[in-house]
């Protein structure tokens, strides 16, 4: 009777996922790391991505050709671990955060930009604008800090009362969107930290992300998520889902906006229409097969350059693709 019962809870379950899916499959599948993966990023355009492994330490990887272009090591003594990278829009430059160290480097001949050493409190993210104009630092004292690589002129910004999680950039570095512990996300200038908008959340913000034109953001914490018009300060629409609770560990949106993308820590990733919210399609990465029940955060994902996929990079290894249905393109 238990295993009828197994059986009848796997049929389900499986149905359930194939429902929701709505035909998107596996493309293809390629190992990063015969362990694990401590982040990553994946471009905008979806040309290339970030990863960041104990083996192999920081590489940057062609999602055309899967080619690695450049490898690169955090520190003098190995690759440190790694809380956050990030691409810059235009490609040009690449950055990876330790606790407590920041190194950016040019993608196109993998020469070292800079490297830093931050001991005022421990970091937990990154974003940089074009051409690394704008170093983005999230601390978990609730300060945010930008620095300007070239100038070398920093700005403190002191608008959250705890832990910032979540930062992004505009590509031009003119606007930055944190969120944090406080129960807010916050939009504010880089040149002299004046808020434009604010938006109080019924938890804590995990995750913040501009849209590719600055218009709009997306904003979430474990209770809700919700894109919102960053000059009107409206919301465009709420995600969604039926989940009391949900974290997003990564989103992007699609070149034109219409559409989001986000990775789960249980492995979800689903693809939403960012006029109203809709989930269009969901899936679940694959973990490891010798774990048994199967690990794998969602830690980065895009769309294909194509406009036919969704690009994806879990902490299991892996980094993937997904074909989406022929009436999605």
């Amino acid at each position: 009777m238990r295993n009828l019962y197994r059986l009848s809870w796997v049929i389900a379950s499986w149905i359930a996922l194939t429902a929701c899916s709505g035909g998107i499959e596996l493309d293809e599948r390629y190992e990063r790391s015969p362990s694990r993966t401590q982040a990553a990023a994946i471009a905008q355009d979806g040309s290339v991505a970030v990863v960041a492994t104990s083996e192999h330490g920081l590489r940057l990887i062609d999602l055309e050709s899967q080619q690695v272009r450049h490898n690169w090591q955090q520190d003098q003594d190995g690759i440190a671990q790694i809380v956050s990278v990030a691409l810059s829009a235009d490609n040009r430059v690449a950055v990876a955060a330790s606790r407590e160290t920041v190194a950016m480097w040019d993608v196109r001949d993998g020469s070292v930009l800079g490297y830093w050493r931050h001991e005022d409190s421990f970091i937990t993210d990154v974003a940089v604008s074009n051409r690394g104009r704008h170093l983005v630092i999230a601390r978990s004292d609730g300060v945010v800090l930008i620095f300007e690589p070239e100038s070398g002129r920093r700005l403190e910004f002191f608008g959250h009362s705890e832990r910032v999680n979540s930062v992004d950039v505009s590509a031009n570095g003119r606007f930055v969107i944190s969120g944090a512990d406080d129960f807010t996300a916050l939009v504010w200038r880089s040149d002299n930290a004046q808020v434009i908008q604010r938006f109080n959340e019924q938890g804590r913000v995990g995750r913040v992300r501009f849209n590719p034109d600055g218009s709009s953001a997306l904003v979430a914490s474990a209770q809700q998520a919700t894109i919102w018009h960053l000059t009107r300060g409206e919301v465009l629409a709420e995600l969604r889902y039926r989940a009391r609770h949900r974290s997003f560990l990564s989103a992007a949106f699609s070149p034109d906006g219409d559409y989001l993308v986000t990775g789960s820590p249980s492995r979800h990733i689903e693809v939403w229409r960012t006029r109203d919210g809709e989930r269009m399609y969901t899936v679940q990465t694959r973990g490891r097969d010798s774990e048994h029940p199967p690990r794998a955060a969602v830690l980065a994902v895009g769309f294909s350059p194509q406009g036919d996929g969704i690009l994806s990079e879990s902490s299991a290894g892996f980094g993937e693709r997904w074909r989406l249905p022929n009436d999605a393109r």
